[in-house]
């Protein structure tokens, strides 16, 4: 059914960057003017399709609840908080002015997602994610396979990762998150970044990096900050123009003037990195 329009800049293949995990995510496609997303929600299947129309962005969706796309109806950019700081920030949100920080309601994938992501190279962590989706996705009648349901995720046995390419590290961590979201629910329904983090961190295999990645790509918080990550030390270092080595200390200094909208500045020098490579 029609959800709620809203107006341009809207990027979507950055804001959507890490939804698809990969160019053969079976769940997600994107373009440069459209994302859809098959996903399985507490009570069934679900799907949405964002697409630009003549008068903005027109939101789809099938199957999933009411408020699950109420943030994206005028989604902030946090514009005020950069004026009058550094003018590489300022020029890169000019530059990057579509890209969003949403809240996603298929908060269970995107955890996986990140746990996939743990101490693999991204194309590892996209063929793991297809992988398990083909394998043991949940099935449904329109054929678009979604990401297995909690439920369906923590019984699978230890032997079922290693023959799909991942480590018994990582599966058993995706176990124990399937386990605590089938038990109680807590990922689609968290009531504060506060109380997400702190529920992410208590679970086995899920360490710092991977609780700010969900924060951050997962769960809209804009002051997301993922410590330990191989190269976005680097790249903060190198936009501020740094002269000490990088480092999660030196990341956290450079970015503590913007402190509250942490993730949106690091969303805004990894666009301009990616822009660069192609």
């Amino acid at each position: 059914m029609p959800g709620p329009s809203f107006l341009p800049p809207f990027d979507f293949q950055r804001t959507f960057a890490l939804q698809q995990l990969g160019r053969f995510d079976p769940t997600a496609e994107l373009s440069a003017t459209a994302f859809s997303k098959a996903w399985v929600t507490p009570e069934g299947p679900a799907r949405v399709i964002v697409r630009a129309t003549s008068s903005g962005v027109r939101i789809e969706s099938e199957g999933a609840p009411a408020t699950a796309f109420a943030a994206w109806s005028a989604p902030a950019d946090g514009h005020a908080e950069f004026e009058g700081k550094h003018p590489i920030v300022v020029r890169l949100h000019r530059a990057y002015a579509g890209l969003r920080i949403l809240r996603m309601p298929w908060m269970f994938d995107v955890a996986c997602g990140a746990i996939l992501q743990q101490r693999v190279t991204i194309a590892d962590a996209m063929r793991g994610f297809a992988r398990i989706v083909r394998s043991h996705g949940e099935p449904h009648s329109d054929a678009v396979p979604r990401w297995p349901a909690p439920e369906r995720l923590a019984r699978l046995p230890s032997w079922a990762f290693p023959a799909l390419g991942i480590d018994p590290k990582r599966g058993r961590a995706l176990v124990a998150l399937a386990r605590a979201e089938a038990g109680r629910p807590f990922l689609d329904n968290f009531q504060s970044f506060a109380a997400l983090r702190a529920r992410l961190l208590a679970l086995p295999g899920i360490g710092p990096w991977t609780t700010e990645m969900v924060l951050g790509f997962g769960a809209g918080d804009p002051d997301a900050l993922p410590l330990g990550d191989l190269h976005l030390p680097r790249l903060v270092a190198a936009a501020f123009r740094a002269e000490q080595p990088p480092s999660d200390a030196l990341m956290v200094q450079l970015l503590e003037p913007y402190r509250g909208h942490r993730f949106r500045v690091a969303r805004l020098i990894l666009s301009a990195q990616i822009a660069r490579r192609r």
